[in-house]
């Protein structure tokens, strides 16, 4: 990994954080001699990497999916208080950073035809990069967005986020026909190191996902972007899955874990805690995943766990709410401060993977598929092969025990859908296996409705929108003073009010 990094420390310098768009007028010739690989791995590195790409999953969607929470700054996706700092790091890193090293690159790349592959591969990124902005916010700026250099737009407009889900079918699409094995090969390719065949699973296995999330807005529709996507070849094992290999670096270096990175920060670790929706329903599913997800520590670092059976939080209460000591079964006293289960050390290294699309997923994807009836498969044995494949790839996470053989069969065989309730199933076992993915788990829960998130505790009176929970996030605010009449329109589409409760297009 050593040989990408001198020159991505490049690369992150020209792309470093430009507030607003009009400010990306940046000269990107100044980067001709960089190799379009190199921009290429910084644009992957950027959605994972350093600390503040973990603040809106650790902040906002974690909280709001009810898998942790505890930490005073967890109130923002808890118990719904608004932080502008923290729901506006997807815009700010994803526009200002990994988009705008896209652009250049495919944009000096256009003028190279043995650099088709490249552009092919940034296609795929880019429509990746997309799929998250415009599922958190809505209405986003696309087909403008990252131009003022190449085409002089400084206030791209908002389009509508049907439009784009229509656009980014067609680029996963275009993207898996353009590659050219003839063509230059990518070099310093993070993600797949340069094997067109692993871009393509990846093209169709995202169309996969975006098609299935048009369930609700358009079900015609959505079968057809599924349909076409499986047709097309998607993840076939875990050997294919899109994820960031991280290292064992702190912050401000990208090669950490963002997410990691933020949990280590004291206030986080000490204080993020499973919840009584997600722990519970593990354990009335017998899970032996429990134990790789949490574990209590008392105050010298030794494991406590067989005293507190993992003990969770109610959503919405800080660690300090509630305050009392917690007695064992055999008498044993344990402080506050100790009680309340932890998120699991292989988490939170740095070094730790991020998954960003999975093989689990795919096949849960499937199974829904088979469920509704669209693909003539068999949704159990899809259904059984992403919970054995959601097991498998907690392995990813540095020092994370495996589930044992048995234990892996014994809980799949106890897992058949059952008529009448396999969506339900299908995508409560699909919560369990995105941690700790948020973003997707959040997008997943307002597209299914599952899971099903307990009343919010909220004793101090702080949710400002009454204790509901959000369903898109806020446009930043400076926004408004500098695309003014573009945010105008997007807001105006939404009721005339920035409002983190309206609904975006597919979620109706």
């Amino acid at each position: 990994m050593k040989r990408f990094f001198l020159p991505i420390i490049t690369v992150l310098l020209l792309g470093s954080c430009t507030k607003d768009f009009d400010t990306i007028n940046e000269d990107p010739t100044k980067g001709t001699t960089i190799a379009p690989g190199q921009q290429l791995a910084g644009a992957a590195y950027f959605l994972s990497g350093g600390r503040e790409a973990g603040y809106t999953n650790m902040y906002l969607f974690q909280p709001m999916v009810q898998y942790v929470n505890g930490a005073y700054g967890q109130r923002a996706g808890t118990k719904f208080v608004r932080n502008d700092f923290y729901n506006e790091r997807v815009w700010e890193i994803f526009y200002n950073r990994s988009l705008k090293q896209l652009t250049d690159m495919m944009q000096r790349c256009e003028k190279e035809p043995q650099l088709v592959n490249y552009i092919a591969a940034g296609r795929i990124l880019r429509a990746y990069i997309f799929s998250i902005l415009t599922d958190a916010y809505g209405d986003v700026p696309y087909f403008e967005a990252g131009l003022a250099f190449y085409k002089n737009i400084y206030t791209p407009r908002y389009d509508k986020q049907e439009d784009i889900y229509n656009d980014l079918f067609k680029e996963l699409n275009e993207a898996v026909k353009q590659f050219d094995d003839s063509k230059d090969k990518i070099q310093n390719d993070i993600v797949y190191q340069g094997d067109p065949a692993k871009w393509k699973l990846l093209a169709n296995s995202l169309r996969l996902r975006l098609g299935m999330r048009l369930t609700k807005v358009n079900e015609a529709k959505a079968k057809q972007e599924v349909l076409a996507a499986i047709a097309g070849g998607t993840f076939a094992s875990a050997e294919d899955n899109f994820k960031m290999i991280h290292e064992d670096f702190s912050y401000p270096d990208l090669r950490g874990n963002g997410y990691s990175q933020a949990l280590q920060e004291v206030q986080t670790y000490n204080y993020v805690h499973g919840t009584t929706t997600f722990v519970n329903y593990l354990k009335a599913e017998n899970d032996p995943r429990l134990a790789s997800f949490f574990i209590n520590r008392d105050g010298s670092g030794k494991d406590i766990t067989h005293l507190t059976n993992y003990l969770p939080i109610a959503p919405g209460l800080y660690w300090y709410d509630e305050w009392a000591d917690f007695k064992a079964a055999d008498g044993t006293n344990v402080p506050h401060g100790n009680k309340f289960c932890k998120i699991n050390a292989p988490f939170y290294h740095q070094k730790a993977p991020f998954l960003h699309i999975g093989y689990a997923e795919v096949e849960f994807l499937k199974a829904e598929a088979a469920a509704r009836g669209w693909s003539g498969a068999d949704a159990n044995q899809h259904y059984q092969q992403a919970i054995r494949a959601a097991m498998k790839q907690l392995e990813l996470y540095p020092g994370m025990t495996p589930v044992g053989g048995q234990q892996v069969t014994d809980f799949v065989n106890a897992h058949t859908l059952t008529t009448g309730k396999e969506l339900e199933q299908i995508n409560m076992q699909k919560w369990v296996a995105l941690f700790p993915n948020g973003y997707e788990a959040y997008a997943n829960m307002r597209r299914t409705g599952f899971p099903v998130t307990q009343p919010v505790k909220d004793p101090q009176g702080e949710s400002v929108t009454g204790k509901v929970m959000p369903r898109r996030l806020f446009y930043p605010s400076t926004e408004a003073f500098n695309n003014t009449k573009n945010y105008q329109e997007a807001i105006d589409r939404i009721g005339g009010k920035n409002d983190w409760l309206k609904r975006v297009w597919w979620d109706k």
